[in-house]
């Protein structure tokens, strides 16, 4: 028995097809191309102060975070602003084995001896784009954002805990 082979054919419906979905990559393409090369409308927004948490600091290396040092970026070396003002508590460890008492299931919180979590008051000139975004060199000054936070004897990254603007233009 022979089989034969039927021909493909390219009629009208195919062309409708391929037609569509160039349209719809190309719709695409330029809606993603225009996203991402709008200018945004950067403006100096004056004064900001935003504070930075760094966890578990050596209680040796605390006299060198001082209030009035210059804090850079460890990374691109980009100043950041001056330090406000320092505080310290005592770093807590918080255990990850929960103990039931009286009915209710608690985690055991113990504070370290030489550790401290530091809480440090930077104010800095950031600029603000379209959507409110306030930027300090290269650094976004979002609530949780890292900060790669270095004065002259000490590095480290430290987390965004609070920030609030001034002389707001």
């Amino acid at each position: 028995m022979m089989q034969q082979r039927k021909k493909i054919r390219f009629n009208f419906i195919d062309a409708l097809i391929i037609l569509l979905i160039l349209a719809v990559i190309a719709a695409a393409s330029y809606l993603i191309y225009t996203a991402m090369h709008k200018p945004r409308a950067a403006i100096t927004n004056g004064t900001i102060e935003f504070e930075v948490r760094i966890s578990n600091v050596d209680a040796s290396a605390l006299p060198l975070i001082k209030e009035g040092d210059t804090v850079k970026d460890s990374v691109t070396g980009e100043v950041l602003g001056k330090i406000l003002s320092v505080s310290a508590e005592k770093a807590k460890y918080v255990g990850n084995v929960a103990v039931e008492e009286d009915g209710n299931l608690t985690l055991a919180v113990t504070d370290y001896d030489d550790l401290y979590d530091v809480y440090v008051k930077i104010s800095a000139d950031a600029l603000t784009d379209d959507r409110g975004i306030c930027t300090v060199g290269t650094t976004r000054i979002l609530i949780g954002s890292p900060v790669y936070f270095k004065v002259t004897s000490f590095k480290s990254v430290s987390y965004i805990t609070e920030f609030s603007t001034r002389n707001a233009g």
